[in-house]
């Protein structure tokens, strides 16, 4: 509204210079005062209301203006065409100038303007308000949207084109001294759970942990559990973490690697002993055998590397046959024969090492079940 009244007003001195330059090149002087009214300007001036009616019909009155009196005229106002009905050259008739009550006049006796003349300069001034206000068509708004959706998707997309791929790992972690840390994959926008269990598969308690750079890694932990959610604030910033676990005097290192393509969702990390809260063994051995590390593999339902897949009946497993060996995948526990190494995740999943055998004993649920191993 504020821009309305001032375009009004900015077409109404156009119109109101444009008189007083006419003015003073009828009284022969371009500095003398102007008249009293328009009405008397115009008795006093032949031709004016017919230059009047050029300006406000858009026509170029500079050049007579400047023969005249020797200085440019004041700007003119946009073109409209001429009322309807009126005659175009109102100034041939100097009655229709200086008459106050005649229709056809531009300027009345009062010095205002004729009103059909007024709606047009108002008309005029409206529209070069909702052009300044609104320069583009709705057709531009659309597409800058368009170019503006664009652009944000284009910068909220990394710098490759496919998404991270998600794994979920077990890792048994080696913490003699000259060990290399397990490396801990990270990309920008992703969460990583890190599970700490012992050998048996049970959680192992964590105490505290301590960030190379807190600025660059997020961890959250809820003090009482075994897991850490980890996530990356920055893109490519390497870092590392060290974990105390309840009970155990070494601590756990991590190598924090951000910027991957393949991201690690959730890993086990598997310490090699008995927590606090170890599973009690029925038969063998706890520990797994360090020197296989197949195990990981099958407990992740990853075949051995040159294994046959065994046909299994009576309980849901998975077993195969490498050489005289048998890596067997089941959510139960083992009773006989006696296996040589097994591994336990958070999950409650194990993976046993054990002979050659036909048939495998397995307590599910507190009972005991013949499982039938065939396809030798």
């Amino acid at each position: 509204m504020r821009e309305f009244f001032r375009q009004s007003l900015l077409r109404f001195a156009q119109i109101l210079g444009f008189f007083s330059l006419c003015i003073s090149m009828a009284q022969g002087d371009p500095t003398a005062p102007p008249a009293q009214s328009m009405a008397s300007a115009l008795q006093q001036t032949p031709g004016l209301a017919e230059k009047v009616q050029a300006l406000l019909s858009g026509q170029n009155t500079s050049s007579n203006a400047n023969n005249a009196s020797g200085t440019p005229s004041s700007p003119t106002i946009p073109s409209s065409p001429a009322p309807q009905g009126q005659n175009n050259n109102p100034g041939n008739n100097g009655n229709n100038a200086t008459s106050g009550n005649d229709s056809n006049s531009a300027v009345l006796s009062t010095g205002d303007l004729n009103p059909e003349w007024q709606e047009i300069v108002n008309k005029q001034a409206y529209n070069e308000v909702v052009r300044q206000a609104f320069p583009l068509s709705p057709g531009q708004i659309m597409k800058l949207h368009d170019r503006l959706d664009d652009t944000q998707r284009a910068g909220a997309t990394p710098a490759y084109s496919k998404s991270p791929q998600p794994t979920s790992t077990s890792l048994v972690l080696n913490l003699a001294p000259g060990a290399t840390p397990p490396v801990i994959r990270l990309t920008l926008g992703f969460v990583t759970s890190l599970v700490f269990v012992d050998a048996t598969g049970a959680p192992w308690p964590i105490e505290s942990y301590d960030i190379g750079n807190p600025t660059t890694f997020n961890i959250s932990w809820n003090k009482k559990n075994n897991t850490l959610m980890l996530q990356a604030r920055a893109a490519y910033t390497y870092g590392n973490m060290a974990v105390k676990l309840v009970d155990l005097n070494t601590p756990v290192m991590l190598t924090l690697v951000p910027g991957q393509r393949v991201v690690d969702y959730r890993v086990d990390l598997r310490v090699p002993g008995l927590g606090p809260n170890a599973k009690p063994e029925v038969v063998g051995s706890g520990l797994p055998d360090e020197a296989d590390v197949r195990l990981l593999n099958v407990l992740d339902g990853i075949p051995p590397e040159g294994s046959k897949p065994l046909v299994l009946k009576g309980a849901d497993a998975q077993a195969w046959l490498v050489g005289d060996t048998i890596f067997l995948r089941t959510r139960f526990n083992v009773l006989s024969p006696a296996w040589l190494a097994t591994l336990s995740s958070a999950d409650g999943m194990n993976a046993y090492k054990m002979s050659k055998t036909p048939l495998i004993l397995l307590s599910r649920y507190g009972k005991t079940v013949h499982l039938q191993v065939e396809g030798y």
